[in-house]
């Protein structure tokens, strides 16, 4: 779809969301679109789906994700910053060059992530699940990955969080709050760093 009808349909869900009964909303469905320095600030999207999309130079400040369900999609030098995530399924996403922060990520499942040189600052996950979906078609055990390569976290924390053969590469830990000793978090050639303020 072009740009000024995506924009519509993104209005047109927004008002929606003033209405008193959900049931009275339309759904919100994107699917395989590529989206371009869009700043959805003033959207609402909760409850929302987005699948296999590519999200390039986009901005998410305040934006309403609680309930949302995004798979499958591509963050590439987006800015997310003063979000609030409830009980979302945001499973098999791609975060590339991202800055993410003042996040608060509730009961969230990040199943088969990448994120590579992303900068999260202030931001905490809690009773989140970061954990490798199974492969169509493989026999048990063999998994895609939930990887952190090249990032930096700064005074976050995760907490009550499910980890499962998850990997960070290469990532610095600033004053946050992670168990490193949890069997199911592979740190390799991380920094951990706490500066007293």
């Amino acid at each position: 779809m072009d740009r000024s009808e995506f924009i519509r349909l993104l209005e047109k869900y927004t008002r929606s969301a003033n209405i008193e009964s959900h049931e009275e909303m339309f759904q919100l469905s994107v699917q395989d679109e590529s989206i371009i320095d869009m700043d959805f600030s003033s959207y609402y999207l909760s409850f929302s789906w987005f699948a296999d999309n590519q999200f390039d130079s986009c901005t998410f400040h305040t934006t309403k994700l609680t309930d949302t369900n995004f798979c499958g999609n591509v963050f590439r030098n987006c800015k997310f910053s003063e979000n609030y995530i409830r009980k979302a399924d945001w499973d098999e996403e791609k975060f590339i060059c991202c800055s993410i922060v003042s996040l608060e990520a509730v009961r969230v499942s990040f199943l088969s992530i990448i994120m590579e040189d992303c900068e999260v600052k202030s931001s905490g996950f809690t009773r989140c699940y970061f954990n490798p979906l199974p492969q169509e078609g493989q026999e048990d055990g063999h998994f895609s990955r939930t990887v952190f390569r090249n990032c930096a976290f700064e005074d976050c924390s995760f907490e009550d969080c499910v980890f499962d053969s998850v990997e960070f590469i290469a990532c610095t830990f600033m004053n946050t709050d992670i168990d490193t000793t949890n069997p199911g978090v592979h740190f390799t050639d991380c920094e951990f760093k706490t500066v007293p303020y």
